[in-house]
């Protein structure tokens, strides 16, 4: 976490200091308290970088506290890091690049799960997975509700909003949960029962 300190002041408690920063990651203002030498607190104020990883400094709390960022398990690494910056530019509230993350983040995700599907557009990889039945009509349908408000986004005349990027974040997380998590735990279950099946025998 990169702060930018704008105020630092002391406490009347030896060795505490607070800070008043801006987060580099969404620009937004937050309050950080750290345990200092006596001599410490004005190189605080001076500092601009990583204050949780300086050596000199002891993380007392952080407010508001960070997001964790919950995304579908068992997805392949390269869909899992397009998920990972879409959902992070989401909470940037840069909604545009959001929305065109998560677009980004549905091609890699199909491409991923069926590569031998030969198509150069994105639409038409969504339409050959379902002309295949290797993605349900109602799959299909989200895929191209995706594409269709990742391409507005991208090159449309209006600006996306916060409701357009929520939209696809919650699309996106759960067609990636019925292409790759669901598969996953059902191996899981078919496993468990063979075994159990293989020491009853």
């Amino acid at each position: 976490m990169t702060f930018s300190v704008m105020q630092a002041v002391g406490h009347l408690m030896p060795g505490k200091t607070s800070v008043v920063a801006l987060c580099a990651g969404c620009d937004e203002p937050v309050l950080a308290s750290f345990r200092t030498g006596a001599a410490q607190a004005n190189y605080v104020l001076a500092t601009q970088g990583n204050l949780l990883n300086d050596r000199g400094f002891t993380s007392l709390g952080v407010w508001p506290s960070k997001q964790s960022l919950n995304i579908p398990e068992s997805l392949p690494e390269r869909v899992a890091k397009n998920f990972m910056e879409a959902l992070k530019i989401r909470n940037a509230k840069h909604w545009n690049a959001a929305c065109g993350s998560y677009r980004r983040c549905l091609e890699i995700a199909l491409k991923e799960f069926a590569p031998d599907i030969e198509a150069r557009m994105l639409e038409k990889r969504i339409d050959k997975l379902a002309a295949e039945h290797r993605i349900t009509p109602a799959l299909q349908a989200w895929a191209h509700e995706l594409r269709l408000d990742g391409n507005e986004a991208l090159h449309g005349l209006e600006d996306a909003t916060e409701e357009m990027a929520e939209q696809m974040h919650h699309l996106t997380y759960f067609l990636l949960t019925y292409l790759y998590t669901l598969p996953q735990q059902i191996d899981g279950v078919r496993a468990r029962r063979q075994a159990a099946a293989a020491t009853v025998a």
